[in-house]
Order: structure tokens, then sequence, then C-alpha cells
């Protein structure tokens, strides 16, 4: 099983990716977003760095999702390393949709792409 957890500007565009990943191994197992009320609970790199040091089982994947600005992805994706050093996870990988934008907006193509790419296409397809 490949834990996913994403963070982007409103919770339900990560949320509509779960249609992706029946039949496979991944799963979104956590949403950060900057909208989310109250405030206390949206994105921030402590909030982030509970989320991921506290689920069960412990995720694999990282997305960053493409509207968020270039700085929050760069520090989510420092917490997520921070995340991976620390608890010695292996065989993690980042989706960083902000620097590596989906060609013509197909973002559900492009992460299943990259998964396979990581993973292996017989992972992505639920074949593993």
């Amino acid at each position: 099983m490949y834990p996913i957890v994403a963070l982007g500007v409103y919770r339900h565009v990560a949320a509509s990716m779960d249609p992706l990943f029946v039949g496979t191994p991944f799963c979104m197992t956590a949403i950060m977003d900057t909208m989310q009320e109250p405030k206390s609970v949206r994105y921030s790199p402590h909030n982030m760095a509970t989320v991921l040091f506290n689920l069960h089982p412990r995720p694999k994947v990282f997305i960053t999702g493409a509207a968020i600005s270039r700085q929050m992805t760069h520090e989510s994706i420092h917490v997520w390393n921070a995340y991976v050093q620390e608890t010695k996870e292996k065989n993690t990988f980042v989706i960083n949709l902000c620097d590596d934008p989906p060609p013509h907006g197909d973002w559900a193509s492009h992460i299943m792409r990259r998964l396979r790419e990581h993973y292996g296409s017989k992972a992505v397809s639920g074949d593993a």
C-alpha cells in the first residue's frame, strides 16, 4: 500500500483524485489545504509535520498542488524530506505539480504517469 498526502489550495480538488486510485495500491490518506476552517488546522509546516508523523500506515507519496506558491511548495517539500529522513521511510516519492505542471492541465494523467515511472506499471495498475 502507498498512502498519499496531498497539499493544495482547496481540499475538494485533491479529494477529486480518489477515483484515480481505485484498483491500485495507492490511497489518499490526508489532504492539507490553505482554505480549511478553522484556520488553526490549515497547512503550516508544523501542522504538516504533525500529520506526517502520526499517520498509520506511514505516507509514501506527497503531492503538491499546482496552485500553491513556489515558496509553500518548497517549504512543504522540506517538511516532507525531514519526515522521510527522521522516520527512515523507504521508497517515498514527491510529485511537485507547482514546479512540474501537468501538460495541458491534465493533472490526473500526469500523476498516474509519474507514479508509474517511480513504482512501475504493475503497481500503478494494481497488478502488483
